[in-house]
């Protein structure tokens, strides 16, 4: 998960433009009434923040974005999660560090003993695994006094990953630009066809399985009290699977960079959360 776009120039344009295009792109996607930009830029800014999403960016009147919005071949949403499967999807760009998004370290044990909105645990782990003492809480800001998501860490003795994130919110009758329709997260993810996304059924609810990790969540090195999100990003994208799926008012995205876990295995995990 990176925070990166290239602009015409190979470089990192504005995450004001990047939000705005996202914001295009979504209105036309649903052809819904538009809201209040500042409502819509809210709602689309924690979900790239949240999920990482990426997408290589020029000027939006340029030829460049244009043949980019060309290159959709298939869009799928469940939910409040869109992926759009391009034919030449973005590249990682390399890893870094973003203060747009804030997080502090946390056990799983005070996880569930102080925000036990986001002590959602699975009871079932694929063997070799083991949990991590050391989690996160993520923040809008260092100034905000309560926290719109968690993550969680297992390794393996290879040091292979599988990772949890729990975010507050979710759209359970779909993306909307209507503000009193319940939508209170909305996430637009990029992949190639390599990826192979689907919609499958969790706990007889839909969700969206696809190969490949867009990144991890790096919570290694100096750490603080207060740390800005800092993503590895995964330069092989047929190397692991992700899944994101919605319940009780929390969007839940499950990230593994293993080859050997199989979709099977990741849907075990995710059934098994209480």
């Amino acid at each position: 998960m990176n925070d990166d776009f290239l602009s015409k120039s190979r470089q990192s344009p504005r995450p004001e433009f990047a939000r705005s295009l996202y914001a295009r792109l979504a209105r036309e996607a649903e052809a819904k009434a538009p809201v209040s930009r500042t409502s819509a830029a809210k709602r689309l800014a924690f979900a790239l923040m949240a999920l990482g999403v990426m997408f290589v960016l020029t000027i939006a009147v340029s030829p460049a974005v244009r043949a980019a919005i060309d290159d959709i071949i298939a869009r799928i949403t469940v939910r409040g999660t869109t992926v759009i499967v391009s034919a030449e999807p973005p590249a990682p760009t390399g890893d870094g560090a973003d203060y747009s998004l804030i997080w502090t370290p946390i056990s799983p044990n005070d996880v569930s003993t102080g925000y036990s909105f986001f002590a959602r645990l699975p009871t079932w782990i694929p063997s070799g695994y083991t949990l991590q003492a050391r989690g996160a809480l993520y923040y809008a800001s260092m100034f905000d006094e309560t926290p719109f998501s968690a993550l969680f860490e297992w390794k393996n003795d290879a040091g292979e990953t599988i990772q949890l994130h729990i975010m507050k919110g979710s759209c359970p009758d779909g993306p909307s630009h209507d503000p009193t329709s319940g939508c209170a997260l909305a996430s637009y993810i990029s992949v190639g066809p390599d990826s192979e996304p689907q919609v499958i059924m969790l706990n007889g609810q839909p969700a969206i399985f696809y190969r490949g990790v867009t990144g991890l969540a790096d919570l290694t090195g100096s750490v603080r009290k207060w740390n800005p999100s800092r993503w590895k990003s995964n330069r092989d994208v047929t190397k692991g699977a992700s899944m994101i799926w919605e319940s009780n008012g929390r969007t839940f995205m499950l990230a593994a960079d293993s080859t050997a876990l199989s979709q099977e295995s990741l849907l075990r995990l995710a059934e098994s959360i209480p």
